[in-house]
């Protein structure tokens, strides 16, 4: 094929976007992996992709030199890169950097600090014309109490300015919970902003040439972070039209979002909040794919691929959208996790026969030990439940919910075998 286009794919680690991109025969491409993520790289992934073009480079070497070194390797497989893609949120900047030393299109040091520290992120939000909960940064405990007391003793949220995953996020309500926070404060690194009441959203969206193709609107009965400590229903759904008491439209919000930042070619997720007057403020995004399952679900309720929809976007191949009718709703609910050794568990197999459920994955068996994670996805497993509207797909997820059954061994003292 003339002209076929060769795209330098970050690889942090197997995803369903990557196995999409093994199945394209309209591109070459290369895996950009670094040493740093080497560990996350499966034995079983390794030997799937050992006869592709792929390329390590060492993290701790002066990136120049590793650009350098690209290139001649490069030469030597007789391939000339033409685009490029990331789809990975920690390494954004490193990425991004590496594809400029190649003069490839990509994200300036600027969009790098919008789209990855919060700040900077509602900093431009505010710059654009878009409302923001009260925020700020702070570097040490002394500044999260005179924040506190700012807000008159109201909930506030402390986390790090470029986190991921809601790791180290943290609900303060008291000036006693300030005392007990097990951070290690640094400059420039952590910030604090108003509790929001209003209820949390998500939306995912597709951008090509600085526009913004279409809209999907994620809903969550739960915000992700406290339903995961809790072990409440912690699950995410597709909407399949836009929920009738929005008074904004998504599109336009986020082509607000998308002009004001300069963004090209990609696809952004973000959460929003919306009061119950419908009105909408931004809360954080990312230049990259939601990381629950929240892509398979757009695709599964509206018919068509957007995986490979943004491959198209990363090789500049125009997209055309059409869709199933009707529209459905698909949606993924993550399964309690548990501390301690599991002596009782549904099985996939079970789950699999509830109604509504058309897929999923256990991430645990009985006999294992479990260990319950501060972060956002933290779950024994997950499964894929379809509805023909959100009310209904709510419904099934709340009764498998309910039926789900973990149970652990209590007092039981994980032990280490040494290697």
């Amino acid at each position: 094929m003339e002209n076929i286009p060769t795209l330098l794919f970050f690889d942090e680690s197997e995803s369903k976007l990557s196995n999409a991109l093994f199945q394209r025969t309209d591109m070459n491409f290369i895996l950009l992996r670094t040493t740093k993520n080497l560990k996350y790289i499966t034995e079983k992934y390794s030997e799937k992709t050992k006869d592709y073009n792929v390329f390590v480079v060492d993290y701790d070497s002066p990136l120049h030199s590793e650009i350098q070194r690209f290139k001649t390797w490069l030469e030597s497989i007789n391939l000339y890169v033409t685009h490029f893609y990331n789809d990975s949120e920690y390494y954004q900047e490193f990425a991004n950097a590496f594809a400029r030393g190649l003069g490839l299109p990509a994200l300036t040091e600027e969009q790098i600090k919008w789209v990855r520290d919060k700040v900077d992120m509602k900093d431009k939000f505010n710059q654009i014309g878009l409302k923001t909960v009260d925020y700020q940064s702070v570097d040490s405990k002394e500044d999260v109490v005179n924040y506190f007391i700012s807000q008159n003793g109201k909930p506030i949220i402390v986390k790090p300015r470029r986190g991921m995953n809601s790791i180290e996020t943290y609900k303060v309500e008291s000036l006693d919970q300030i005392a007990d926070l097990p951070i290690q404060f640094k400059k420039g690194k952590y910030m604090v902003e108003e509790f929001c009441f209003d209820r949390e959203w998500s939306i995912e969206s597709l951008v090509q040439d600085g526009i913004v193709l279409d809209s999907y609107v994620t809903y969550l009965p739960n915000p992700t972070i406290w339903a995961s400590i809790d072990n409440k229903m912690n699950c995410h759904m597709t909407c399949p039209r836009i929920p009738p008491h929005f008074n904004f439209s998504p599109k336009e919000f986020i082509q607000t979002i998308v002009t004001g930042m300069n963004l090209q070619n990609g696809v952004m997720t973000i959460e929003v909040f919306v009061d119950e007057n419908g009105n909408v403020k931004a809360s954080e995004l990312g230049w990259r794919l939601p990381g629950c399952q929240a892509t398979l679900n757009h695709s599964l309720s509206f018919g068509f691929d957007m995986y490979n929809s943004l491959l198209d976007i990363a090789i500049g191949k125009k997209v055309k959208l059409q869709y199933r009718y009707p529209i459905c709703s698909v949606g993924d609910l993550y399964l309690p996790n548990k501390e301690g050794l599991i002596t009782t568990l549904t099985s996939l197999e079970e789950l699999k026969m509830m109604d509504g459920v058309i897929g999923g994955e256990m991430f645990t068996n009985v006999g294992e030990y479990q260990t319950k994670r501060r972060v956002g996805n933290d779950a024994s497993g997950w499964v894929q439940v379809l509805g023909r509207t959100t009310e209904e797909t709510e419904a099934k997820m709340q009764k498998i919910f309910d039926d789900f059954k973990i149970e652990v061994k209590k007092g039981y003292v994980k032990k280490y075998e040494k290697k």
